[in-house]
């Protein structure tokens, strides 16, 4: 029991000769604009995919192109590139009319769809809603 009185006469008197800290003045408001700093660093737009390699695919869809159309303007006459075109055309059209599905199917296809597109506009609401 005396221990305990030793101790505690011993921490008032460390307690008396310490001073009593405060935050600064501009303590609150420093502390809300770093928050409000993070918040808004961590909702910046990043892109799915790089900008670099949206270029890339840009450039090899025109390299295709370009190759695909200079294969033609090579040849004797440029006529022959809109003939293998109706060619592609036609073989096309014979394979879809191959094709027979039921009713059940389509329907279901179409349904799908649009459900994915509905489910879709309410999930982009939903996150709209919540980063603002």
């Amino acid at each position: 029991m005396d221990n305990h009185k030793e101790l505690e006469k011993l921490v008032d008197t460390l307690m008396v000769s310490e001073r009593l800290e405060t935050p600064s003045v501009d303590f609150t408001q420093k502390v809300l604009e770093k928050t409000t700093a993070s918040i808004s660093e961590s909702l910046k737009y990043k892109p799915l995919l790089p900008k670099w390699i949206l270029y890339l695919v840009a450039l090899l869809i025109i390299g295709f192109l370009v190759y695909g159309v200079s294969l033609y303007a090579t040849s004797e006459t440029f006529t022959n590139y809109f003939e293998d075109l109706n060619e592609i055309g036609l073989w096309s059209s014979g394979f879809f009319e191959q094709l027979d599905f039921s009713k059940s199917l389509t329907y279901t296809i179409i349904i799908s769809g649009l459900m994915i597109c509905m489910h879709t506009l309410v999930l982009k609401k939903y996150f709209e809603n919540r980063l603002t």
